[in-house]
């Protein structure tokens, strides 16, 4: 057999930011995102500038109604000039739990609601984008939900700009437009990993 040799803490140390002085930190941007940049000093004594937007927790959530077909949001993406499809997501606030939190996120953007007795499914916690923002992601799958009486309210601060809109198809459908029509990779992940969780519980 062969033996993976794991390379020792003196050997890489040169080039680890795991060791790196933080020499200072400048809040560029407070909101609506917390753009950051911090001055490092390496261990080789080389110093760089490391710019990350400072996220709060996040949730995202698959909403599936008793029909078997996923609830998304078609909505424009000034920063990609272009529509979108994708899961009901975002911040969770101050004090909330993630779980209140995708609910909130799922009435505000589609208006439907879980199921009364029907438990959201935790998925997991996922980092997305680490290269670019320490976001941490809750995903969560709704496997019963109900459209409600009222139009959903959306963010009235800036999701109102957005001309989001409900779309549903059939899960199959949506995790095959992963590559056509839907283009996200959190979405495209949240759906795959909510096929799975549905193809097992159905097993």
């Amino acid at each position: 057999m062969f033996a993976l040799k794991r390379r020792s803490r003196k050997q890489g140390a040169a080039a680890s930011m795991q060791d790196a002085e933080l020499l200072d930190t400048e809040v560029i941007t407070k909101s609506p995102k917390r753009f950051v940049r911090e001055k490092l000093r390496m261990p080789d004594r080389k110093e760089i500038d490391w710019y990350y937007i400072d996220t709060p927790g996040s949730v995202m959530i698959v909403p599936i109604t008793k029909d078997g077909d996923v609830v998304l949001i078609r909505q424009y993406r000034h920063n990609l000039k272009k529509y979108t499809l994708e899961i009901p997501a975002g911040a969770i606030v101050q004090g909330e739990s993630p779980k209140d939190a995708a609910l909130r996120e799922l009435w505000e953007e589609t208006g439907f609601e879980l199921s009364p007795g029907t438990p959201l499914i935790d998925l997991g916690s996922y980092f997305v984008m680490p290269s670019e923002t320490n976001r941490n992601a809750h995903l969560f799958l709704a496997p019963s939900v109900l459209k409600g009486t009222e139009k959903p309210p959306g963010d009235t601060e800036i999701e109102k700009y957005f001309d989001m809109s409900v779309h549903s198809m059939p899960l199959a459908d949506a995790v095959a437009d992963i590559g056509r029509r839907i283009h996200g990779i959190e979405t495209a992940a949240a759906l795959l990993m909510a096929a799975n969780a549905v193809a097992r519980d159905s097993s």
